[in-house]
């Protein structure tokens, strides 16, 4: 399901990194849960549908995202927006020469900036450029989220698979119980 409207996807849901799942943003009217997707939950799909679709997911994610960087190329382009961040550039070099102590960006700096690019205008839903350049990067992140997931969750069902698999010392047990059995059928046959 995801896989089918990946962009729908990451715009609905946020991606926590350090639990590795994905929680719905907004529920949708009258849900009274907001839902979740995990590892666990991935895995489980992996399992029914086969490790193929972990390829598959990885394509369409690769698709969505060599559009995205199309969409953050034009951005970047835009010669406004390239001559406000040449400013920036420009400005952080001179005050990074003259005061060698401080090397961080003030925050002054990035609100001035922020207002700049406010001043070039906003979209229909009342967003600046670099509004719609942040949803532009958090969707991208949350792509990278999700092959992220799939990929541990990948892991997760390879381990769980493993489990399964003898292994030598297995395989050595299952021989010395098998050996007296073979012997008790070969007096049998000499009788």
């Amino acid at each position: 399901e995801i896989m089918r409207n990946l962009p729908a996807f990451v715009s609905r849901f946020n991606y926590n990194l350090n639990q590795q799942s994905f929680i719905e943003r907004r529920p949708d009217r009258g849900s009274k849960y907001l839902r979740t997707v995990s590892i666990k939950s991935t895995s489980a799909s992996l399992r029914q549908h086969g490790l193929g679709v972990a390829n598959t997911a990885v394509n369409f994610t690769y698709k969505f995202l060599s559009k995205k960087f199309q969409a953050i190329s034009q951005f970047l382009i835009d010669d406004y927006i390239l001559s406000l961040l040449s400013k920036e550039v420009r400005w952080f070099q001179n005050h990074v020469r003259l005061n060698e102590k401080q090397t961080g960006y003030p925050f002054d700096r990035a609100v001035f900036f922020m207002e700049e690019v406010r001043k070039l205008g906003v979209t229909k839903k009342g967003m600046s450029f670099l509004d719609e350049f942040r949803i532009l990067l958090t969707e991208m992140g949350n792509a990278l989220g999700f092959v992220r997931m799939v990929r541990s969750a990948g892991r997760n069902l390879c381990s769980a698979v493993r489990e399964l698999v003898p292994n030598q010392a297995t395989q050595d047990l299952l021989d010395e119980v098998a050996a007296p059995a073979s012997s008790d059928d070969g007096d049998d046959d000499d009788d």
